[in-house]
């Protein structure tokens, strides 16, 4: 790709981590390389076997159960952002190797804003991208101030929920948000 991009996809709407799969489709529809890491998510939604199973995908899952970080004690919160910090490590080392076209680091504005990674390092991602390398970016708000990550972004989208049946007690489905 000549001119790679930064997509950041956020907000508190259905969406964000499904445009985010279907830039990866095109790009693979393409021949291009692509990387994938999903912060604080499992590795077992529904997209993942599918996107993993792609020619040219490389997949990096998290290990082990992903807890909800307001749920655990301070010592336990430190623990994950530990085992997290080595697996974005590995991330980085391969984003800035310049061998992939496209980029996904879904949810990584909620690993932003609740301090499971540095701010100025995502900003040192987005600012050093590899030439040629489109990388997109996911996440909620949760009210915090996104400015940094919009300066250094060229689309901004913002998946605002309207209604979803998660207000009524719905649980996540199967195919649908999982």
């Amino acid at each position: 790709m000549e001119k790679g991009c930064i997509q950041l996809y956020y907000g508190d709407g259905k969406g964000k981590t499904t445009a985010a799969m279907g830039q990866i489709v095109r790009c693979v529809g393409h021949g291009m390389k692509v990387l994938v890491y999903q912060f604080l998510k499992e590795p077992n939604s529904g997209e993942v076997s599918v996107i993993r199973s792609l020619p040219g995908v490389e997949y990096i899952a998290n290990e082990g159960q992903i807890p909800f970080l307001f749920n655990l004690t301070p010592e336990q919160q430190a623990h994950f952002r530990e085992i997290w910090g080595k697996t974005w490590e590995v991330v980085k080392e391969k984003y800035y190797s310049g061998a992939y076209d496209l980029v996904v680091l879904d949810e990584v504005i909620d690993a932003y804003n609740l301090g499971t990674i540095d701010k100025e390092d995502l900003h040192a991602v987005m600012d050093n991208r590899p030439q040629g390398t489109e990388l997109v970016i996911t996440g909620h708000q949760y009210g915090m101030d996104l400015s940094e990550l919009f300066k250094r972004a060229d689309y901004v989208t913002k998946m605002v929920k309207e209604k979803h049946p998660f207000d009524e007690g719905m649980p996540c489905r199967k195919g649908i948000e999982e």
